[in-house]
């Protein structure tokens, strides 16, 4: 007797799976997009809210020219000698990009109970 190599019930069990991977994936795509935030070592610096080129001073020097296009934000220029902010690239919510020489950080606000995510 040829046995079947799917019962009904472990397609269903498949396709409710799949539908809930899909709907992650759909809800990531479309989550809300917030403010960006500067912080300076622990010191609040700047809220960025508008598409634009932003200039980022510490003491009066600029230090970092950030770009926000509305969804997305990066570092176009940094003082910093290995320049890793500006290899950073594009980050979108969810993403960090850190300036250790310059003690400065760019995240985006939002409401989430963890600080980054990894993949």
């Amino acid at each position: 007797m040829k046995r079947k190599l799917f019962s009904r019930r472990d397609l269903w069990i498949l396709l409710a799976v799949s539908l809930l991977l899909v709907g992650f994936f759909i809800l990531r795509y479309y989550e809300a997009k917030g403010n960006v935030l500067i912080v300076e070592g622990t010191n609040f610096k700047k809220i960025i809210s508008k598409p634009g080129v932003y200039d980022i001073d510490k003491e009066g020097k600029v230090v970092m020219k950030v770009e926000f296009d509305g969804e997305r934000v990066r570092v176009i220029d940094s003082v910093c000698p290995l320049k890793v902010c500006v290899k950073t690239g594009w980050v979108k919510p969810g993403g960090t990009i850190i300036c250790v020489p310059n003690a400065i950080v760019i995240h985006f606000e939002g409401k989430r109970d963890y600080d980054t995510e990894t993949w």
